[in-house]
């Protein structure tokens, strides 16, 4: 007995000793944050978000008054937008903590095509504890990120959309499925030119569930960094509710507003992805 806890003691030693070496590999090639993510400057807490205070305070949150669909903010005396009032999600709905304009659009960018990891991660801790204080995910739900298609995500490296999921369990003690519980079959190029109506029949038959049985009877939310016109937030709903999920609401980082975002977001990003 007393031989075979000397050798639990050892091993445990042994397990501390790899894990620290591994940590301090990890230190040398991402050397732990010292300042604000996106200026460097001094953080007034840490441990909390690797984003100042001044950072912070120019996000262009999303106000007390949105869409009961979408998230997209309105008027006190709307209740709905006018893409809401006029097609059928299959999704029940979506919250989207910011608006997708200034500083918050360079991030994003930062995020996806300058290969700014730890931006993502800290703006998904923003994202968890906004829908926290706001409530904005079901008790229960299972979360799950957006898929990238293989190809992109082998050119990139890694899907933003599970940086910002990341972030959000720091604030989210929920279940969270694993990548690969929704695919995507094709890397389809959505155009800025389709109307709403077309880009979602562009996107028919994008999405896959491999193993139906991990999402049936579960209320989901479904992390993004950004929502324009929905498109793909229906398509992965709908795929998902066909395969067996009780119901499926979203979670976006941001939501375009203006006229000008929802015609150049898909443009902008094919831009930059080329760079």
């Amino acid at each position: 007995m007393e031989m075979r806890e000397k050798g639990w003691l050892r091993a445990g030693q042994v397990r501390k000793r790899v894990h620290r070496t591994f940590q301090a590999g990890l230190d040398l090639v991402f050397p732990p944050q010292v300042g604000c993510l996106v200026c460097g400057g001094d953080l007034l807490t840490r441990g909390i978000i690797d984003l100042c205070h001044h950072c912070l305070e120019r996000l262009p949150l999303v106000g007390d008054s949105f869409c009961c669909g979408c998230g997209r903010p309105l008027p006190p005396s709307k209740t709905h937008c006018q893409d809401c009032t006029e097609l059928q999600h299959f999704f029940v709905q979506n919250r989207a903590v910011a608006i997708y304009s200034g500083p918050l659009k360079e991030q994003i960018q930062g995020v996806k095509y300058r290969h700014d990891r730890r931006l993502g991660v800290a703006l998904g801790e923003v994202m968890g504890l906004v829908a926290k204080r706001r409530k904005w995910i079901p008790r229960g739900a299972h979360l799950l990120s957006v898929p990238l298609h293989h190809q992109r995500l082998r050119q990139r490296g890694y899907n933003q959309a599970e940086l910002l999921l990341q972030g959000i369990e720091r604030y989210h003690n929920g279940p969270i499925l694993k990548p690969g519980s929704i695919i995507r079959r094709e890397a389809t190029d959505v155009s800025s030119k389709l109307s709403p109506l077309e880009r979602r029949r562009n996107l028919q038959g994008v999405f896959f569930v491999p193993r139906p049985g991990i999402v049936a009877g579960k209320v989901l939310c479904v992390i993004d960094d950004i929502y324009t016109t929905g498109a793909t937030l229906d398509e992965i709903a709908r795929t998902l509710l066909k395969a067996g999920a009780k119901e499926v609401h979203g979670l976006t980082l941001s939501i375009a507003v203006s006229d000008q975002d929802l015609l150049n977001t898909a443009a902008t990003a094919r831009g930059l992805a080329s760079c």
